[in-house]
């Protein structure tokens, strides 16, 4: 499993490595651009717009994306999405921490940490507290698009206090 989990990373840091250093302009124009991809991908789950969701991923055989403890490729992202996309009406965010790292001009990196809510059509809803999201995107012709992406929910650890003195 470290394996399946190692390749991707590696991918996504050859992907985006740039040897030319960029200029304050460029950063900022970049900035710009992913400010824009960003909201286009967040609105799209909001609203939960099959369309424009299933357009931001790249179609390229090193696209991964991990949720929910497995690895998807894009195939089996379209699949996910297939099968999932159907029951949801839409989701909230209300975002606790993001950060944009611009890469290169081709490339950057966005993590979202917050709450994440999911409606279903039917009526049921569910709150993940403490969700992340990270997402790498690529310049392409046809626009920004993520190659790489992980999601995950922060899971309680209880705290052994008596094995640790807290001091007062």
């Amino acid at each position: 499993m470290k394996s399946k989990l190692l390749i991707p990373l590696l991918l996504l840091i050859v992907a985006c490595t740039s040897n030319k250093p960029m200029t304050d302009e460029q950063k900022a124009a970049v900035q710009e651009e992913a400010v824009a991809a960003v909201n286009t991908f967040f609105d799209a789950m909001t609203v939960n717009d099959g369309e424009t969701l299933i357009g931001i991923f790249e179609n390229s055989t090193d696209m991964t994306y991990s949720t929910g403890g497995m690895v998807y490729d894009y195939d089996r992202m379209m699949e996910l999405a297939e099968q999932n996309l159907p029951y949801i009406k839409g989701q909230s965010f209300e975002t606790k921490f993001d950060k944009y790292i611009i890469v290169s001009p081709e490339c950057f990196i966005y993590t979202w940490y917050g709450r994440n809510g999911m409606t279903g059509i039917e009526g049921d809803s569910i709150m993940m507290e403490d969700y992340m999201i990270t997402v790498a995107f690529r310049k392409r012709t046809e626009g920004w698009k993520i190659f790489f992406g992980h999601e995950s929910e922060k899971v309680p650890v209880p705290i052994d206090t008596a094995a640790v003195q807290i001091p007062d």
